[in-house]
């Protein structure tokens, strides 16, 4: 008996060995991987930092202050930007709205997402509350956002330091559906592809509560996505929930 034990106890180990070595501890491994786990309050740094990523995967979570943060991505922003996003990083969503807040005041999309009262003003208490939550780990880095809106269509954009921000329609729903561009980019950016977290577990998109994207989808109206899970567009003078992502490190 105790010879078989140590026979299913070797077998046990060079499964465990091959596991290992066909998934490693990487951005790349640990991206294609939906767990869903609470990993508790207090994320690990130092396997952020290091690139290991190791014991976390998409869609696991810290419960942090009554909210749920969300893994949504590791390394998505590695090598993009007019300055380079260079360091290890994990994306965080949560999972409900933070609160809720207009576009803008009217319904007008002029001066695009960075011209709205929405990047000017709206995301400052989402500030608040997530560098309450992950002090002192927020990554900042540069992101490329539509500031002019011609004839309802992103017209330009700039590189700009970022914290906070809503998502595109691309991060969410893999591509672009309600958003209008004279030139892809100016509502992309460098968020050219589905977050993993969506592309894994297409239900985290569904919250049955609507919430801001930040592509410009008419002269009046941005993209948001509605609480049935459809994809949509209102005008900016509504009041949406603002569901966030950012970058920890």
């Amino acid at each position: 008996l105790r010879a078989k034990i140590e026979d299913m106890e070797a077998d046990t180990a060079a499964h465990k060995a091959d596991y290992a070595n066909k998934f490693p501890d990487n951005a790349g491994a640990h991206n294609s991987i939906f767990r869903g786990k609470n990993l508790g309050s207090t994320p690990d740094y130092a396997n952020i930092t290091d690139g290991s990523f190791k014991d976390m995967y998409i869609g696991d979570y810290w419960t942090i202050n009554g909210v749920n943060w969300r893994i949504a991505a590791f390394n998505y922003y590695r090598n993009t930007g007019d300055t380079n996003v260079s360091g290890n990083h994990v994306v965080i969503v949560p999972d409900t709205s933070l609160y809720s807040h207009v576009m803008n005041d009217t319904n007008t999309t002029e001066g695009g997402y960075t011209g709205s009262k929405m990047y000017t003003e709206g995301l400052e208490e989402a500030k608040t509350i997530i560098n309450n939550a992950f002090p002192g780990h927020v990554v900042i880095f540069r992101r490329s956002l539509c500031n002019a809106v011609a004839n309802g269509e992103a017209s330009g954009g700039a590189w700009v330091d970022s914290t906070v921000d809503l998502m595109n329609e691309v991060m969410v729903y893999g591509s672009i559906i309600n958003g209008h561009s004279t030139y892809g980019l100016h509502n992309i950016g460098a968020e050219k592809s589905q977050l993993p977290l969506f592309a894994l577990n297409p239900q985290s998109i569904n919250t049955r509560y609507n919430y801001w994207l930040r592509d410009i989808a008419s002269a009046s109206d941005f993209a948001f996505v509605f609480s049935t899970g459809v994809a949509n567009r209102y005008g900016a003078s509504t009041s949406v929930a603002v569901r966030p992502a950012f970058l920890i490190s």
